[in-house]
């Protein structure tokens, strides 16, 4: 074995993570899988930049595959506002997590799980833009440009606060964390 975690130890490592063990919606199970990858999970997992910020197949297959054989559950909810349908998904027995986060990524995922998922959206996308290279400043503005309806000022705001909160935001200098990763555009 080379270390590394899977794509199905990584969701079920996630979703062991947070509160209730349980994450409304594919996007902020994206979202959060990414976060603990950027916070020091050690997985094989490749993540490109696509419409809602950083995707992994290999995260969504997992899903799936979990939620099939029963390691997962998922069910539908509503959003009040919008009457939307999404799913939740949740640990069915924390015994099946086979490995752990490490205890610092565990922390960031409690603290990130606290922001919405268009923050998270937002925040994931700067931090991507900055894993390819890009000073803090030149991330906002890609983002900015990537997703105008969706960076008001208020929300990059939250997405920059998430990132510095959790050491992923460092006075405008993209630093590398350890993870295997895909910068596909």
């Amino acid at each position: 074995m080379d270390g590394l975690m899977d794509a199905e130890s990584l969701v079920l490592a996630v979703l062991g993570a947070v509160p209730r063990h349980e994450v409304g919606g594919k996007k902020r199970l994206q979202r959060l899988a990414f976060f603990a990858v950027q916070a020091g999970a050690k997985c094989n997992v490749k993540f490109f930049l696509h419409d809602f910020g950083p995707f992994s197949t290999e995260v969504a297959n997992a899903t799936d595959v979990l939620s099939f054989f029963g390691a997962i559950s998922e069910r539908e909810a509503q959003l009040p506002k919008t009457k939307r349908y999404y799913k939740i998904y949740c640990l069915q027995d924390t015994k099946t997590v086979s490995e752990d986060l490490p205890e610092g990524t565990t922390e960031a995922l409690r603290m990130l799980n606290e922001y919405s998922t268009i923050e998270l959206e937002i925040a994931s996308t700067i931090r991507y833009f900055m894993n390819a290279g890009q000073a803090a400043e030149k991330a906002i503005e890609a983002t900015k440009k990537m997703k105008p309806t969706k960076s008001a000022p208020r929300i990059v705001q939250r997405a920059e606060e998430a990132l510095s909160k959790v050491g992923l935001y460092e006075r405008g200098r993209a630093d590398q964390v350890s993870g295997t990763r895909s910068y596909q555009f």
